[in-house]
């Protein structure tokens, strides 16, 4: 009943479907807030659904790990690990400036006393 599911193409599909719904829920909450924190939780969830998106689409689910041994010496079996330490990178990158907003706005809010994006004036004449 569920060997459907177990095709390469069909689980591309859940995959793009399922990043684009987490995608939009970010997008949505980016757009809907004005808490300078949910902003940034927001930016974080629609940053990880392109992350599981990359993944998910470069992903090969007939290939085996790229771990070379004397078994396993045909390369050509193997995923590809270029994209997912790509993506390493980018989570790490992604989760320090996503510290450093946090962290900027939590000092505004000990100066100011405002979470809110349209308090935030300080800078307008």
């Amino acid at each position: 009943m569920f060997e459907f599911f177990n095709q390469p193409e069909v689980i591309k599909g859940i995959v793009a479907i399922g990043s684009m719904l987490l995608f939009f829920v970010g997008l949505f909450g980016l757009l809907t807030r004005k808490h300078i924190i949910k902003i940034f939780i927001s930016i974080a969830i629609m940053e990880t659904s392109i992350f599981l998106l990359f993944i998910g689409l470069t992903y090969k689910t007939d290939f085996i790990a790229p771990i070379l041994d004397s078994a396993h010496l045909d390369v050509s079996t193997m995923n590809d690990p270029i994209p997912h330490a790509m993506i390493l990178t980018a989570i790490v990158i992604g989760m320090a400036v996503l510290a450093l907003g946090v962290s900027f706005a939590i000092e505004y809010f000990k100066l100011t006393g405002k979470t809110d994006i349209d308090e935030m004036n300080e800078m307008r004449h």
